[in-house]
């Protein structure tokens, strides 16, 4: 999906990149367990600060970094020419990479808006090896059912009427034999409800609330 005019602002601007830095990279690799020297699959990249920041805290060997929206794509292949990242445009929910070729996937904040995203967790699950982690933070229908919420689908073009309850979505990594190793609710100065999930392939389903 491509962003409309006002989310496309909203995601270039240094207010989000500021945060995305101090509060959710952090907040992803103090709650993951993957060693540095990996490959790791970033969707929906954007303009590419949160692939510079998945090389600062994860120092991977490899990042195939991507997103629909070419403007996106070719920011941030002007922000960052290191040789160990692949920008591409590309659909996280058809991807390209062949089965067990990734170690970690990571998301900040991009399959709420993806209609069919039962079709991308199915594709994540496909390209990660045996082990392999899913770092997500995202949004859920939870988020645009609050007040200020109410207020955001006035502004913001998102898949309402496709898109999943956190409960839902969760229920959905389970069925496809994730092992959620955790998860835990934000709610950001009482603006904005977002979800942190931590989960591997494996075939114990469950998980514990993250501390």
């Amino acid at each position: 999906m491509i962003l409309n005019k006002l989310e496309f602002l909203l995601m270039n601007n240094p207010v989000r990149a500021f945060i995305q830095d101090k509060v959710e990279a952090k907040r992803l690799r103090k709650l993951s367990s993957l060693p540095a020297g990996k490959t790791i699959l970033e969707i929906g990249c954007g303009n590419g600060t949160g692939t510079k920041l998945i090389q600062k805290y994860f120092r991977p060997k490899q990042i195939h970094a991507l997103d629909l929206d070419p403007r996106m794509i070719e920011r941030a292949r002007r922000k960052n020419k290191a040789t160990s990242i692949t920008f591409e445009v590309g659909d996280a929910a058809k991807l390209r990479f062949p089965n067990n070729h990734f170690d970690a996937v990571v998301d900040f904040g991009i399959i709420h808006h993806i209609p069919n995203w039962q079709d991308c967790l199915k594709e994540l699950k496909r390209v990660l090896k045996p082990g392999g982690e899913l770092l997500l933070e995202d949004l859920s229908i939870d988020t645009f059912n609050t007040l200020p919420g109410k207020f955001y689908r006035k502004i913001l073009a998102h898949p309402y009427e496709e898109m999943y309850t956190q409960e839902e979505f969760i229920r959905h990594l389970e069925r496809l034999r994730f092992k959620v190793v955790g998860q835990k609710t934000y709610h950001s100065l009482g603006f904005l409800r977002y979800f942190v999930v931590i989960a591997r392939q494996g075939t114990t389903a469950g998980g514990k609330k993250l501390q």
